[in-house]
């Protein structure tokens, strides 16, 4: 399972359309995004809700709560999925070292 903030980070760097609920729609290069999906993007062309007017911008900021949909390139959600399993993998191999987890026992004492 794939969580949106772990495939926002993956996203890093790579581009992505942002539609917002008013209809303008953001195309750009992710940068960052922090846990309430608020994103900074580069290289942005944005397109307005019928579609007629485009503006060319060298950075932008997006607030989460404004975010319809995300669009992102099929590759980035593949490479999501491995980094998903490779640290299941790697959580499940941890885990078979450890035992059960019911403490350290003290031999000896009462």
């Amino acid at each position: 399972m794939v969580l949106p903030l772990s495939l926002l980070r993956s996203a890093q760097g790579h581009p992505m359309m942002v539609e917002l609920k008013n209809g303008d729609t953001y195309n750009g290069h992710l940068v960052n995004c922090d846990s309430w999906m608020n994103l900074n993007l580069r290289e942005v062309v944005c397109t307005s809700r019928e579609g007629d007017k485009f503006w060319r911008m060298p950075e932008c900021y997006i607030r989460g709560n404004t975010i319809k949909y995300l669009r992102i390139p099929e590759d980035v959600m593949n490479l999501v999925k491995e980094e998903d399993a490779d640290l299941k993998n790697a959580r499940d191999k941890s885990r078979g070292r450890m035992g059960r987890g019911r403490g350290r026992r003290m031999f000896g004492r009462g």
